[in-house]
């Protein structure tokens, strides 16, 4: 199958689980969605929840999506920050897709190595992608602490959005993108310029 007729499965994978959610949504749907016989899903997936992953990668990919921007010859910083927060508010407020993660991971933590494998190399690839996307946008030298403090943004994506999955936010979604986006433009750089002196809690103690 082409990459074209793969991104075609993957699409109408997306439609129906926009509809009727991933428990509802069979192999044969997705099939009959994407107008092609079952077998030929299941010649390039051997199961749904390798088709989920890659459902789940591509509407996700932000970060990848932004790189794609940045290495373009007029690609101007601030335009690239701006870009990041239109797509961060919507990924954040169109979250149906991005629990798909929480639906994977369960099997994957429960012994499906290769899931398993496909989490840590996606998260791998997040954390690096946003890492250098800190350093471009506020045209700072790279840092050590970058990879620490992508690993957070990251992971405040995840969070917020499993708080979303379980209905258990307590602030309006719209206002909590927002002031993620303002966090990052102002806080991250913030940091990165003060990484040197931030060692307050450096000696504390471990807990006994």
């Amino acid at each position: 199958m082409t990459k074209d007729g793969k991104t075609k499965i993957i699409e109408a994978a997306q439609r129906l689980i926009a509809r009727q959610g991933v428990e509802k949504t069979s192999m044969r749907e997705i099939a009959e969605e994407a107008g092609i016989t079952t077998g030929a899903i299941y010649y390039y997936y051997k199961s749904k929840e390798e088709l989920l992953y890659d459902v789940m990668d591509y509407s996700t990919a932000v970060t990848a999506e932004i790189m794609k921007m940045r290495t373009q010859p007029q690609a101007q910083p601030d335009e690239v920050l701006n870009e990041i927060a239109r797509r961060v508010a919507r990924q954040l407020t169109h979250s149906s897709h991005w629990n798909l993660r929480f639906y994977l991971a369960l099997p994957a933590a429960q012994g499906d190595e290769a899931l398993r494998a496909r989490f840590v190399q996606n998260y791998a690839a997040q954390t690096q992608r946003t890492a250098e996307l800190f350093n471009f946008v506020f045209k700072s030298q790279a840092n050590p602490v970058d990879t620490f403090l992508a690993v957070l943004m990251v992971a405040a994506m995840d969070g917020i959005n499993f708080q979303q999955f379980i209905g258990a936010l307590p602030v309006p979604i719209q206002e909590l993108a927002r002031v993620y986006n303002e966090f990052f433009a102002f806080a991250v750089p913030l940091f990165k310029q003060n990484a040197d002196q931030a060692r307050r809690f450096e000696d504390l103690p471990p807990e006994e």
